[in-house]
Protein backbone atom coordinates (compact mmCIF):
# COMPACT_ATOMS: atom_id res chain seq x y z
CA UNK A 1 0.00 0.00 0.00
CA UNK A 2 1.33 3.58 -0.94
CA UNK A 3 2.17 5.80 2.46
CA UNK A 4 1.70 9.35 2.36
CA UNK A 5 4.66 11.43 1.87
CA UNK A 6 6.54 11.55 4.89
CA UNK A 7 6.03 15.77 5.90
CA UNK A 8 3.99 18.67 4.19
CA UNK A 9 4.32 21.42 4.85
CA UNK A 10 0.61 23.20 5.57
CA UNK A 11 0.18 27.25 5.54
CA UNK A 12 -2.52 29.70 5.52
CA UNK A 13 -5.43 30.87 7.90
CA UNK A 14 -7.96 28.66 6.08
CA UNK A 15 -7.90 25.70 8.97
CA UNK A 16 -11.02 23.95 8.17
CA UNK A 17 -9.72 23.41 4.52
CA UNK A 18 -6.15 22.46 6.25
CA UNK A 19 -7.03 19.87 9.26
CA UNK A 20 -9.68 18.48 6.57
CA UNK A 21 -6.31 17.85 4.03
CA UNK A 22 -5.12 16.17 7.02
CA UNK A 23 -8.22 14.18 8.09
CA UNK A 24 -8.27 12.96 4.28
CA UNK A 25 -4.70 11.37 4.46
CA UNK A 26 -5.26 9.95 7.88
CA UNK A 27 -8.64 7.69 6.64
CA UNK A 28 -7.04 6.81 3.52
CA UNK A 29 -4.25 5.38 5.57
CA UNK A 30 -6.46 3.51 7.99
CA UNK A 31 -8.88 2.26 5.25
CA UNK A 32 -5.99 0.75 3.04
CA UNK A 33 -3.79 -0.64 5.83
CA UNK A 34 -6.79 -1.46 7.79
CA UNK A 35 -5.25 -0.54 11.25
CA UNK A 36 -5.64 2.81 12.98
CA UNK A 37 -2.38 4.62 13.26
CA UNK A 38 -1.09 6.80 16.03
CA UNK A 39 -1.42 10.25 16.27
CA UNK A 40 0.26 13.12 17.86
CA UNK A 41 -0.48 16.90 17.90
CA UNK A 42 2.43 19.61 19.54
CA UNK A 43 2.70 23.12 19.45
CA UNK A 44 5.87 25.40 19.14
CA UNK A 45 7.35 26.45 22.13
CA UNK A 46 5.63 23.73 24.47
CA UNK A 47 7.98 20.97 23.27
CA UNK A 48 11.52 19.62 23.05
CA UNK A 49 11.74 19.41 19.08
CA UNK A 50 14.46 16.75 20.32
CA UNK A 51 11.73 14.43 21.73
CA UNK A 52 9.88 15.03 18.50
CA UNK A 53 11.79 13.71 16.63
CA UNK A 54 12.87 10.39 18.66
CA UNK A 55 9.13 9.66 18.54
CA UNK A 56 9.40 9.87 14.58
CA UNK A 57 12.12 7.78 14.29
CA UNK A 58 11.58 5.22 16.43
CA UNK A 59 8.83 2.54 15.74
CA UNK A 60 5.39 1.89 18.37
CA UNK A 61 4.52 -0.96 19.79
CA UNK A 62 1.02 -0.13 19.06
CA UNK A 63 0.65 0.70 15.62
CA UNK A 64 3.05 0.39 12.36
CA UNK A 65 2.63 3.76 11.53
CA UNK A 66 2.68 7.41 12.91
CA UNK A 67 0.80 10.74 12.16
CA UNK A 68 2.95 13.86 13.54
CA UNK A 69 1.91 17.55 13.52
CA UNK A 70 3.51 20.16 14.94
CA UNK A 71 1.51 23.86 15.36
CA UNK A 72 3.14 27.35 14.65
CA UNK A 73 6.13 26.24 13.07
CA UNK A 74 6.68 30.18 12.48
CA UNK A 75 7.36 30.42 15.82
CA UNK A 76 10.28 27.74 16.12
CA UNK A 77 13.67 29.02 16.83
CA UNK A 78 16.66 28.29 15.03
CA UNK A 79 17.90 25.16 16.68
CA UNK A 80 14.22 23.66 16.29
CA UNK A 81 14.52 24.63 12.78
CA UNK A 82 17.86 23.11 11.85
CA UNK A 83 16.64 19.75 14.19
CA UNK A 84 13.72 19.20 12.32
CA UNK A 85 15.33 20.00 8.48
CA UNK A 86 17.91 17.46 9.25
CA UNK A 87 15.39 15.08 10.06
CA UNK A 88 13.59 15.71 6.97
CA UNK A 89 16.37 14.68 4.75
CA UNK A 90 16.21 11.43 5.92
CA UNK A 91 12.53 11.01 7.07
CA UNK A 92 11.16 7.84 8.21
CA UNK A 93 8.80 6.02 6.27
CA UNK A 94 6.86 4.84 9.11
CA UNK A 95 5.67 8.29 10.09
CA UNK A 96 4.22 11.52 8.39
CA UNK A 97 5.10 14.84 9.48
CA UNK A 98 2.01 18.04 9.38
CA UNK A 99 4.08 21.49 9.58
CA UNK A 100 1.42 24.01 10.06
CA UNK A 101 1.44 27.72 10.21
CA UNK A 102 -1.53 30.21 10.21
CA UNK A 103 0.75 32.83 8.24
CA UNK A 104 1.08 32.05 4.94
CA UNK A 105 5.02 31.82 4.79
CA UNK A 106 6.87 29.11 6.80
CA UNK A 107 10.43 29.58 8.09
CA UNK A 108 12.81 29.61 5.06
CA UNK A 109 14.95 26.30 6.44
CA UNK A 110 11.24 24.52 6.34
CA UNK A 111 10.34 25.51 2.95
CA UNK A 112 13.92 24.62 1.39
CA UNK A 113 13.95 21.30 3.46
CA UNK A 114 10.31 20.30 2.41
CA UNK A 115 9.66 19.03 -1.51
CA UNK A 116 7.52 21.85 -3.27
CA UNK A 117 5.43 18.99 -4.33
CA UNK A 118 4.31 18.47 -0.42
CA UNK A 119 3.97 22.47 0.36
CA UNK A 120 0.21 23.75 0.46
CA UNK A 121 -1.18 26.73 0.56
CA UNK A 122 -5.07 27.53 2.21
CA UNK A 123 -6.09 30.73 1.39
CA UNK A 124 -8.89 32.99 3.43
CA UNK A 125 -12.58 32.07 1.94
CA UNK A 126 -13.83 35.47 0.12
CA UNK A 127 -16.69 37.10 2.21
CA UNK A 128 -19.54 35.77 0.28
CA UNK A 129 -17.96 31.87 0.35
CA UNK A 130 -17.88 32.09 4.08
CA UNK A 131 -21.91 33.30 3.97
CA UNK A 132 -22.60 30.41 1.86
CA UNK A 133 -20.56 27.77 3.40
CA UNK A 134 -22.42 28.91 6.63
CA UNK A 135 -25.36 28.81 5.15
CA UNK A 136 -24.82 25.47 4.03
CA UNK A 137 -24.01 23.93 7.20
CA UNK A 138 -26.69 25.30 9.12
CA UNK A 139 -29.18 23.54 6.62
CA UNK A 140 -27.76 20.42 6.72
CA UNK A 141 -28.14 20.40 10.32
CA UNK A 142 -32.11 21.79 9.74
CA UNK A 143 -31.63 24.86 11.30
CA UNK A 144 -32.79 28.34 9.71
CA UNK A 145 -30.82 31.39 10.17
CA UNK A 146 -31.57 34.86 9.01
CA UNK A 147 -29.42 37.47 7.05
CA UNK A 148 -28.39 39.51 10.45
CA UNK A 149 -27.42 35.89 12.34
CA UNK A 150 -25.26 34.97 9.38
CA UNK A 151 -23.92 38.21 9.70
CA UNK A 152 -22.99 37.70 13.87
CA UNK A 153 -21.74 34.74 13.44
CA UNK A 154 -19.28 35.89 10.78
CA UNK A 155 -18.46 39.25 13.31
CA UNK A 156 -17.78 36.78 16.42
CA UNK A 157 -15.70 33.75 14.75
CA UNK A 158 -11.92 33.77 13.47
CA UNK A 159 -12.23 33.81 9.37
CA UNK A 160 -11.60 30.35 8.57
CA UNK A 161 -14.01 27.33 8.57
CA UNK A 162 -12.77 25.57 11.38
CA UNK A 163 -13.72 28.03 13.65
CA UNK A 164 -17.55 28.53 11.79
CA UNK A 165 -18.22 25.21 12.21
CA UNK A 166 -16.98 25.07 16.25
CA UNK A 167 -19.03 28.22 16.61
CA UNK A 168 -21.98 26.41 14.50
CA UNK A 169 -21.93 23.39 16.12
CA UNK A 170 -22.44 25.07 19.59
CA UNK A 171 -25.70 26.82 17.98
CA UNK A 172 -26.99 23.59 16.68
CA UNK A 173 -26.42 21.80 19.73
CA UNK A 174 -28.05 24.55 21.96
CA UNK A 175 -30.71 25.27 20.02
CA UNK A 176 -31.58 21.95 18.51
CA UNK A 177 -33.53 21.42 14.85
CA UNK A 178 -35.92 23.16 13.58
CA UNK A 179 -35.25 26.27 15.53
CA UNK A 180 -35.19 30.00 13.58
CA UNK A 181 -32.36 31.64 14.72
CA UNK A 182 -31.90 35.81 14.81
CA UNK A 183 -28.92 37.69 15.95
CA UNK A 184 -30.58 38.65 19.01
CA UNK A 185 -30.77 34.34 19.58
CA UNK A 186 -26.98 34.23 18.90
CA UNK A 187 -26.23 37.37 21.13
CA UNK A 188 -27.93 36.10 23.99
CA UNK A 189 -26.27 32.42 23.64
CA UNK A 190 -22.83 33.80 22.61
CA UNK A 191 -22.74 35.92 26.61
CA UNK A 192 -24.49 33.28 28.57
CA UNK A 193 -22.26 30.66 27.81
CA UNK A 194 -19.28 30.55 30.04
CA UNK A 195 -16.58 30.54 27.57
CA UNK A 196 -13.67 32.95 27.78
CA UNK A 197 -12.81 34.43 24.53
CA UNK A 198 -11.85 37.42 22.70
CA UNK A 199 -15.04 39.01 22.57
CA UNK A 200 -15.44 39.05 26.17
CA UNK A 201 -12.08 40.02 26.86
CA UNK A 202 -12.58 43.29 24.49
CA UNK A 203 -16.20 43.78 26.85
CA UNK A 204 -14.13 43.90 29.91
CA UNK A 205 -11.62 46.40 28.07
CA UNK A 206 -14.98 48.90 27.20
CA UNK A 207 -15.39 48.88 30.77
CA UNK A 208 -12.17 49.59 31.65
CA UNK A 209 -11.75 46.76 34.15
CA UNK A 210 -8.27 45.82 34.77
CA UNK A 211 -8.84 42.90 36.57
CA UNK A 212 -11.73 41.40 34.87
CA UNK A 213 -9.44 41.63 32.05
CA UNK A 214 -6.37 39.91 33.59
CA UNK A 215 -9.08 37.31 34.57
CA UNK A 216 -10.31 36.80 30.95
CA UNK A 217 -6.82 36.71 29.33
CA UNK A 218 -6.02 34.24 32.34
CA UNK A 219 -8.63 31.91 31.14
CA UNK A 220 -8.20 32.02 27.34
CA UNK A 221 -4.51 31.13 27.58
CA UNK A 222 -4.83 28.47 30.07
CA UNK A 223 -7.75 26.75 27.48
CA UNK A 224 -5.15 26.59 24.72
CA UNK A 225 -7.74 27.97 22.15
CA UNK A 226 -6.11 31.51 21.16
CA UNK A 227 -2.16 32.13 20.85
CA UNK A 228 -0.95 36.07 22.04
CA UNK A 229 -1.50 36.54 17.84
CA UNK A 230 -4.45 35.59 17.52
CA UNK A 231 -5.99 37.61 20.73
CA UNK A 232 -4.08 40.99 19.42
CA UNK A 233 -5.72 40.16 16.24
CA UNK A 234 -9.08 39.70 17.41
CA UNK A 235 -9.23 42.81 19.71
CA UNK A 236 -7.32 44.56 16.46
CA UNK A 237 -10.12 43.98 14.55
CA UNK A 238 -12.72 45.20 17.27
CA UNK A 239 -10.92 48.31 17.65
CA UNK A 240 -11.00 48.98 13.95
CA UNK A 241 -14.76 48.77 14.30
CA UNK A 242 -14.70 50.85 17.37
CA UNK A 243 -12.72 53.90 15.61
CA UNK A 244 -15.24 53.65 12.49
CA UNK A 245 -17.83 54.07 15.12
CA UNK A 246 -16.34 56.65 17.34
CA UNK A 247 -15.46 59.10 13.96
CA UNK A 248 -18.75 58.97 12.43
CA UNK A 249 -20.33 59.84 16.06
CA UNK A 250 -17.72 62.52 15.83
CA UNK A 251 -19.49 63.56 12.01
CA UNK A 252 -22.67 64.04 13.99
CA UNK A 253 -23.91 60.28 12.68
CA UNK A 254 -26.92 58.73 14.69
CA UNK A 255 -25.88 55.88 16.86
CA UNK A 256 -28.50 53.75 14.83
CA UNK A 257 -27.34 54.80 11.72
CA UNK A 258 -23.90 54.54 12.27
CA UNK A 259 -24.56 50.88 13.66
CA UNK A 260 -26.04 50.07 10.15
CA UNK A 261 -23.79 51.23 7.92
CA UNK A 262 -20.59 49.67 9.91
CA UNK A 263 -22.68 47.42 10.70
CA UNK A 264 -22.64 46.34 14.38
CA UNK A 265 -25.82 44.19 15.14
CA UNK A 266 -27.30 42.81 18.26
CA UNK A 267 -28.51 45.11 20.98
CA UNK A 268 -25.74 44.05 23.39
CA UNK A 269 -23.22 44.00 21.07
CA UNK A 270 -24.28 47.51 20.28
CA UNK A 271 -24.39 48.55 23.74
CA UNK A 272 -20.69 47.21 24.48
CA UNK A 273 -19.30 49.55 21.64
CA UNK A 274 -21.12 52.53 22.62
CA UNK A 275 -19.97 52.41 26.21
CA UNK A 276 -16.26 51.50 24.71
CA UNK A 277 -16.19 54.45 22.96
CA UNK A 278 -17.48 56.75 25.93
CA UNK A 279 -14.16 55.32 27.50
CA UNK A 280 -12.16 55.72 24.36
CA UNK A 281 -12.41 58.49 22.92
CA UNK A 282 -11.00 59.08 19.14
CA UNK A 283 -7.33 59.94 19.79
CA UNK A 284 -7.38 57.21 22.91
CA UNK A 285 -8.64 54.42 19.97
CA UNK A 286 -6.10 55.28 17.67
CA UNK A 287 -3.27 55.00 20.53
CA UNK A 288 -4.79 52.05 21.29
CA UNK A 289 -4.41 50.61 18.10
CA UNK A 290 -0.82 51.30 18.03
CA UNK A 291 -0.67 50.17 20.95
CA UNK A 292 -1.42 46.94 19.94
CA UNK A 293 0.39 46.84 16.66
CA UNK A 294 3.74 47.52 19.10
CA UNK A 295 2.87 44.23 21.47
CA UNK A 296 1.97 42.13 18.24
CA UNK A 297 5.55 42.41 17.19
CA UNK A 298 6.56 41.62 20.64
CA UNK A 299 4.38 38.64 21.39
CA UNK A 300 5.28 37.13 18.18
CA UNK A 301 9.49 36.59 20.12
CA UNK A 302 7.48 35.13 22.85
CA UNK A 303 6.30 32.06 23.90
CA UNK A 304 4.93 30.26 27.13
CA UNK A 305 5.01 32.22 30.23
CA UNK A 306 7.13 34.97 28.63
CA UNK A 307 4.09 35.51 26.36
CA UNK A 308 1.36 35.52 29.10
CA UNK A 309 3.36 38.38 30.58
CA UNK A 310 3.84 40.50 27.44
CA UNK A 311 0.00 40.32 27.16
CA UNK A 312 -0.34 41.05 30.92
CA UNK A 313 1.71 44.22 30.39
CA UNK A 314 -0.19 44.84 27.40
CA UNK A 315 -3.49 45.25 29.05
CA UNK A 316 -1.76 47.47 32.22
CA UNK A 317 -0.47 50.00 29.51
CA UNK A 318 -4.09 50.08 27.51
CA UNK A 319 -6.15 50.00 30.51
CA UNK A 320 -4.58 52.17 33.29
CA UNK A 321 -3.12 55.58 32.90
CA UNK A 322 -1.08 57.27 30.80
CA UNK A 323 -1.79 55.68 27.72
CA UNK A 324 -5.31 55.05 26.42
CA UNK A 325 -7.17 57.28 28.80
Amino acid sequence: MAHPAPVYLLVGPEEGEKQEFIRNLQQSYEKGAGEKPETHRFYSGQTDMGEVVSLLKNGSLFSSYKFVTILQVEQLKKADLQLLSDYIKSSESSATLFLLSHDYRAPAQLTKAVPKSQQKTFFELFEDKKREWLLRYFRRAELSVDEDAIEMVLELVENNTLEMKNAADKLILYFGKGSVLSADDIEEFIYHSKEENVFTLFQKITYKDFPGALEVLHKIMLSGQNNGVQLLGGLLWQFRRLLKLSRMLDRRYSPDEAFRQIPLRGKRNQKNYMTARSHFPTESIEAAIALIAEYDGRVRQQRGEAEKLVLEFFLYRLLLPPCCT
